[in-house]
């Protein structure tokens, strides 16, 4: 599966999707959320297709608009239909940072947490502007 990486600006999150990873952070206040995002749910249409054994999903948003809430939801719910095969293998895990301080996006990762059906982390980061793991490395080969 081929790597898409997409630098995040003022309007838009960064989007980073490799097979086994996906990262979105960073704002989230496009013109057109559908549009936007659209990208990205091709991306994951095909991969839960073939998914790697593990995945993992790190999301940080600094802010997030409604019309782009229902794009990554509806992510989010695509993922979350991975079927486990009959050793279990396939495993979807799904990690919430937020800011230690802002009670909203704390209510909407506990708000969509409560109507998906995989392991779905909430946790609290220090005002540090992005996720405290490290992005995991790219090669000319994964773009």
């Amino acid at each position: 599966m081929e790597s898409i990486r997409i630098e995040k600006t003022q309007k838009a999150p960064l989007f980073f999707l490799k097979d086994g990873y996906i990262r979105l952070s960073g704002r989230s206040i496009p013109q057109n959320a559908r549009q936007l995002y659209k990208i990205c749910f091709d991306w994951v249409e095909q991969y839960v297709q073939a998914p790697a054994r593990d995945t993992k999903v790190d999301l940080y948003f600094e802010y997030i608009d409604t019309s782009s809430i229902r794009c990554v939801v509806d992510i989010l719910t695509k993922l979350s239909g991975i079927p486990e095969n009959s050793t279990g293998c396939h495993r979807v895990e799904i990690n919430w940072y937020y800011e230690r301080d802002d009670e909203d996006s704390f209510d909407l990762g506990a708000y969509i947490q409560a109507h998906l059906k995989v392991p779905f982390n909430i946790i609290s980061i220090d005002e540090s502007g992005d996720i405290p793991a490290p992005l995991p490395s790219t090669t000319d080969s994964d773009l």
